[in-house]
């Protein structure tokens, strides 16, 4: 796939969107692609934390304008169809995928790009990273998750100022409203992304990410239920043995997520 690369580092997957002369714009290879690609790691046991992020300076600058020849040659049902599957296969996927995600953010996150990265779990930045949804500039509206999943992780207010105005937030104000967890520097940004979770049990971490996702969809009771299920999972787990021996030997664990 030329638009969109997978690579390997360990247990570490790492995606990225490979149209550098594009400014890494979303075109419908692209899109497709992504959605291949996202299934790809989610189904591959050797990978356990995905990350996310773009080729050269920038990481997506959202939609590509010759998708909108494409979207206005179909008709109602065709373009709803899709729309649904885009949001699916690629942002409702990822976000909803086990294993942690993390956005590495290298620079402009516009429109689509910016909700590819609130689909993520985790956001890391460089400086030079900014975020906008100017979907309203071009008549139409934020489509791809990113209204419902600001609002989650700001409030409606920042949501709503964010999608009337179009305008521009630079990282430190990212970072200030908590939609960005760190800011490094950009020399050190994939490296801060790949070590950021470190060695943990994979078990626990997919069962984790479930548990706070359901959180957001369900009430304290229902989701302390799960959470006794998910922990007998985890205390029977040989990764759980081997974590209380590597510290008690004070050495690194060896987890096989099993």
């Amino acid at each position: 796939m030329a638009n969109v690369l997978l690579e390997r580092e360990g247990h570490v997957g790492i995606i990225s969107i490979n149209r550098e002369d594009k400014m890494n714009s979303l075109d419908m290879d692209t899109f497709d692609e992504l959605g291949k690609t996202i299934g790809e790691a989610a189904q591959d046991e050797s990978i356990r934390v995905l990350i996310v992020t773009g080729k050269g300076k920038t990481f997506c600058s959202g939609l590509d304008l010759s998708v909108m020849d494409n979207i206005h040659n179909m008709n109602d049902e065709d373009f709803q169809l899709w729309l649904r599957h885009a949001q699916e296969k690629i942002f409702n996927f990822l976000e909803d995928m086990e294993k942690p995600t993390i956005a590495a953010v290298n620079g402009a996150a516009i429109g689509g790009g910016f909700e590819l990265a609130l689909a993520c779990d985790i956001r890391i930045a460089a400086p030079t990273a900014k975020f906008s949804l100017p979907e309203v500039n071009f008549g139409l509206i934020p489509d791809l998750g990113g209204a419902q999943r600001l609002t989650r992780l700001t409030n409606p207010s920042v949501a709503k100022e964010m999608i009337y105005t179009g305008r521009i937030m630079d990282v430190d104000e990212a970072f200030a409203l908590r939609v960005v967890n760190k800011v490094v520097d950009g020399a050190s940004l994939m490296d801060e992304a790949k070590n950021f979770i470190g060695n943990k049990a994979p078990i626990p971490l997919s069962l984790s990410n479930v548990m706070v996702n359901k959180s957001l969809d369900s009430n304290n009771r229902t989701g302390m239920v799960y959470a006794v299920q998910a922990q007998n999972i985890c205390i029977k787990s040989k990764d759980h043995k081997e974590a209380v021996s590597a510290f008690k030997e004070k050495r690194e664990p060896n987890f096989q997520s099993k």
